[in-house]
């Protein structure tokens, strides 16, 4: 079959298309041809700024010990490259945003990188105010967990329900093309996707992604609801059509997933939940819901569910803010390293509990259950370092599965 990256550059080849047809400024003469720098990145800034060209990187280090396991074998504590990316990003008449990024990190833990894979491939226009038009490969900003940047996560994974909810139709580098819409208190996102850039026999995906939320409270208490869905017409992630939920522990340092359903054939599937976010003073909360449905070819439809809950105080710094271009929360903008001054960074303590079941009629993929508490540091605005504990287990798939994890993570994203 066709290898789904062509998809990637003919979704951008036709918006480009589209973009280059319409009217645009006459280009001046060029002012400044030398590299710039902005917060210390080199920086191509053409055109009077009509054009500029930055450099991209992000690097995690992970490593993590697992204990307290009953049942062998087990999942493997291990050290890990959790991503190792380098790209591009341009933009074009200022309001035409072009990012490319390349994966270097091995797309599972033990995996042989075997020189990478495209990780993120698009384009996107700015142009019409609190709208952006995005098509390419990319993650949909479709769930609360997606709609945060990895790199701003009160934990080092998503909770297992959001990755299981987003495989239907969304997640990382997934062939989509869509739009977002954002006002002061307000936001909303819908794409139509295919599958996922890089993975072989995955572009006959079809599927919708789309989320809605809402700040009904701002003040001392503030609050937003919203929800989101996803439904994927045209399954299968093979050659054939079939639905496979799967996860890891929230810790991507083994290669086992015993969170897992296997191969399921079925003509469609959808998820769809609730979301509750906010702050109340400087504590930040957040709640998420999903009920996932496959509609087997044999045998009754399968109905799965899971949630999580999950809140984060800073230790050292200002609370966590919201963040209108993604309708999430990140941690504030500034974080310096300067004890001379006084300061310390950023610091934050978090906790979640999260629940995933996989389990109903003749699919036993075992529902997990996992408490996690984390410490998060950010010494500088482009460097943390993190640790989590956990306590889970995972039961109704053969014997109880008990176990107790211990990770770190160094990352930098200059």
């Amino acid at each position: 079959m066709q290898d789904p990256t062509f998809g990637v550059f003919g979704i951008v080849a036709a918006l480009a298309a589209l973009l280059v047809a319409s009217p645009q400024p006459r280009a001046e003469t060029p002012t400044h041809t030398e590299p710039a720098h902005a917060e210390g990145l080199p920086r191509l800034d053409l055109f009077d700024g009509r054009f500029t060209l930055l450099p991209t990187a992000r690097l995690d280090l992970d490593a993590g010990s697992f204990a307290g396991q009953d049942v062998r074998p087990g999942f493997q504590s291990n050290v890990n490259i959790r991503r190792g990316r380098i790209g591009l990003e341009a933009t074009l008449l200022r309001d035409i945003d072009i990012v490319f990024q390349w994966e270097f990190a091995p797309a599972a833990p033990g995996d042989q990188p075997l020189g990478g894979r495209l990780y993120e491939l698009q384009m996107a226009y700015r142009g019409i105010e609190g709208t952006t038009l995005r098509a390419g490969a990319f993650t949909p900003l479709h769930t609360l967990d997606f709609s945060s940047s990895s790199f701003t996560l009160p934990f080092l994974e998503r909770a297992s329900i959001s990755e299981l909810a987003a495989s239907i139709a969304s997640g990382t580098s997934r062939i989509a093309a869509g739009a977002e819409l954002r006002g002061e208190t307000w936001f909303a996102s819908a794409y139509a996707t295919e599958g996922v850039a890089g993975t072989p026999n995955d572009d006959a995906q079809r599927g919708v992604a789309g989320r809605a939320a809402l700040q009904p409270f701002d003040g001392i208490l503030r609050a937003q609801i919203g929800i989101n869905g996803a439904m994927q017409f045209h399954p299968g992630t093979r050659s054939d059509e079939s639905v496979r939920l799967r996860d890891y522990p929230e810790l991507r340092i083994s290669p086992n997933r015993f969170l897992d359903t296997k191969s399921i054939p079925a003509g469609q599937a959808w998820a769809v939940g609730p979301e509750l976010s906010g702050m109340v003073g400087p504590l930040h909360y957040a709640a998420e819901y999903q009920a996932i449905g496959v509609e087997a070819d044999s045998g009754p439809a399968r109905r799965f569910s899971g949630w999580y809950a999950a809140a984060s105080w800073p230790l050292v710094g200002a609370p966590r803010r919201w963040d209108a271009l993604r309708g999430s929360w990140a941690k504030p903008e500034t974080a310096r390293l300067d004890p001379a001054a006084g300061e310390w960074g950023w610091l934050e303590l978090a906790g979640r509990y999260s629940r995933a079941d996989l389990n109903d009629g003749p699919t036993r993929g075992g529902a997990q259950s996992i408490w996690t508490a984390a410490l998060n540091w950010y010494p500088a605005e482009q460097v943390r370092v993190s640790m989590q504990v956990e306590v889970g287990q995972i039961t109704g798939n053969g014997p109880d599965r008990p176990f107790q994890a211990v990770g770190w993570r160094l990352s930098v994203a200059p």
